[in-house]
């Protein structure tokens, strides 16, 4: 299981990239490794350094809030703006890429974050909590990429309302993962997962279908 953990969020990262109409792999290695590097160091800091692992109280609401915080709005909010305002291409390269950015630094949060963990042996937190990650990642470039693919002026509108789509939808992780350790019914847990993950991938060929018939 620790193996599935550790290699899910790279294979569908591949798999998605191997899928784009409109990009390779070669064009996203600036983003992957950055976040690569930059979760790398995240994960040192919190193991050598400060205590950051999530401590359950029994508020479903500030366990909700906590989980959001340090895995959905953190991250999104300091990744994001700072792919978008230091990379230089246009908007539909930073739309897409931002999929290898979040995926990439994922791929050694999570694993980090749960093999670390009193919980460790959670089949939710080995198996469905990496699935859930990957499709919001996924999630979050698809707002983009719809947005960065209107008209110019409309695109900044757009790109707010993606922002706000990306956040709404990174709702979803941390309260299944709150509603898991409230002894939330587990068939249910495991399909909302894969449903979320499959309606990312959906929403991303669909948009490649509609590019290619552009094209």
């Amino acid at each position: 299981m620790y193996l599935f953990l550790i290699l899910i969020i790279p294979l569908f990262a591949g798999a998605v990239v191997a899928l784009d109409k409109n990009y390779t792999f070669r064009n996203f290695v600036p983003q992957a490794v950055t976040a690569l590097l930059l979760a790398t160091v995240i994960c040192c800091i919190k193991e050598f350094f400060i205590y950051s692992h999530h401590l359950w109280i029994d508020s479903v609401a500030q366990n909700f809030m906590q989980l959001f915080l340090n895995n959905i709005l953190l991250p999104v909010l300091i990744l994001g703006i700072l792919h978008f305002v230091l990379v230089k291409d246009d908007a539909n390269y930073k739309a897409a890429s931002l999929f290898a950015l979040l995926a990439m630094f994922y791929a050694v949060l999570i694993p980090y974050e749960i093999i670390s963990s009193m919980e460790r042996h959670s089949k939710f937190l080995l198996l469905y909590k990496p699935i859930l990650f990957a499709g919001f990642s996924l999630l979050a470039s698809v707002f983009f990429r719809f947005a960065a693919s209107a008209k110019k002026s409309m695109r900044i509108q757009l790109f707010i309302a993606a922002a706000i789509l990306s956040l709404g939808a990174g709702i979803i992780p941390p309260l299944l993962e709150t509603y898991r350790y409230f002894n939330g019914e587990s068939f249910l847990l495991y399909a909302l997962s894969l449903a979320y993950t499959g309606f990312a991938l959906a929403l991303f060929l669909i948009k490649n279908i509609k590019k290619q018939d552009i094209d």
